[in-house]
């Protein structure tokens, strides 16, 4: 069965599940360029910066780690309202800018994304509630309309900073409007919390596990976890070198361009993430999981490369939206064949841990772009970024080529 029977209350918890995801990342979207920006005009560097967004990456990818085993124990729908609570307590902190220690604090508790994208438990929780509500062709359908809606928000989130530029009609972003974006972005984790507050517990895990104080996976399936994970870090730590945040910085000093003309570039950047996520589920019922995520990933990483070697601001920003045509297209199919893998127990444990090696290996990587930004070597980035993913991709056609894989259900 495609999906469980649910009862008339409970079937409205993906919807629940969609619409905060859709605030949370319109909020993602929104940050991840309004805030480099603003310190950029207010004087701190790139090296601090790239710090500011290393912090917020490791502090992600440590609590995901270290509480991977446990998520079911503590109850899926409990952490996403801690989660939740901890944004709208730290995030107002930011008001008080001129504290670097204040701003780390932030980083590591406040759900500040320096991608546009997932940042801390949310995502991996939603995945695996998800997996619990929807089954097969089903589930990979799912995580393809989850992950388009995820990347309209962002996209909607990067034209909402595009719309704060061309409202002020400045340079820099002055402190007025600041607060305005922080006190906005506060109440995004509100809205959030009231939604994760009414969901059922048809969401948690059933059965033996959820009765235990922590959840230990056979050793296979541990081996399995540690290559996955070991793929996604490589992954992630490419991706690093080029977040958002980061890349927004780039083509500021690189293109001198304004926050109006970020905004729309990440607009459209993220729209075609959208679409190409749910072009996804279409390609991988026809060439099969694998096989999407290794080849549209491999040409858009080259297009990658080809971004920083553009004579100007507007033949890199066509590179850079045909490579989201098609970089993005992996996610899904990427989450649907993990699932696909386990049993129902493994489920939460393993985005717990793939999503915290991603964050890890991410996590380290925004200091050295920073670093290198602060050089005349300022294309390094993007261009240790291309190659290291299409590594990526190499390395995990050879590894997952010859697993016997067509949308299998595992109960």
């Amino acid at each position: 069965m495609a999906r469980l029977r649910l009862s008339r209350r409970e079937s409205y918890e993906p919807m629940l599940l969609l619409i905060a995801r859709s605030i949370r990342e319109i909020a993602f979207g929104f940050i991840s360029i309004v805030l480099p920006v603003y310190w950029h005009g207010a004087g701190y560097s790139v090296i601090d910066i790239g710090l500011f967004y290393s912090v917020a990456l490791l502090g992600s990818s440590t609590l995901s780690l270290a509480i991977g085993r446990y998520i079911d124990h503590l109850g899926r729908k409990r952490l996403l309202i801690v989660s939740s609570i901890l944004w709208v307590v730290t995030t107002p902190l930011l008001l008080s800018t001129k504290s670097v220690v204040l701003i780390i604090v932030v980083m590591l508790f406040g759900s500040i994304s320096p991608t546009g994208k997932e940042i801390g438990l949310y995502l991996g929780v939603e995945q695996a509630m998800l997996s619990r509500l929807f089954s097969g062709q089903a589930r990979t359908n799912t995580y393809a309309w989850f992950n388009l809606v995820g990347y309209s928000a962002t996209a909607l989130g990067a034209l909402a900073a595009s719309a704060i530029g061309i409202s002020t009609a400045a340079a820099n972003i002055d402190s007025t409007v600041f607060s305005g974006v922080i006190l906005a972005y506060t109440a995004a984790g509100v809205l959030q919390l009231v939604l994760y507050a009414l969901l059922t517990p048809v969401v948690e895990v059933s059965g033996p596990t959820a009765s235990t104080s922590s959840h230990v996976p056979d050793p296979s399936v541990r081996r399995l976890i540690r290559r996955l994970s070991a793929l996604f870090t490589l992954d992630a730590f490419s991706a690093g070198l080029i977040i958002q945040g980061i890349l927004v910085y780039w083509f500021r000093v690189r293109y001198h361009i304004d926050l109006t003309q970020l905004g729309l570039i990440f607009f459209g950047t993220n729209t075609l993430s959208a679409l190409s996520s749910l072009a996804a589920a279409r390609l991988a019922q026809r060439f099969g999981l694998l096989n999407t995520m290794v080849f549209t990933h491999l040409p858009s990483n080259v297009l990658l490369m080809l971004v920083p070697l553009s004579p100007n601001a507007g033949l890199a920003a066509v590179i850079l939206l045909l490579r989201h045509l098609l970089s993005q297209m992996d996610v899904p199919t990427r989450q649907a064949y993990s699932m696909a893998m386990l049993d129902a127990p493994d489920r939460t444990y393993l985005p717990a841990w793939t999503n915290g090696a991603r964050s890890l290996g991410t996590g380290a990587t925004p200091v050295l772009s920073g670093a290198l930004l602060a050089t005349p070597l300022t294309s390094l980035p993007l261009l240790l970024s291309g190659g290291l993913k299409i590594v990526y991709d190499v390395a995990l056609y050879a590894t997952f080529k010859k697993v016997p894989l067509e949308f299998i259900d595992k109960k």
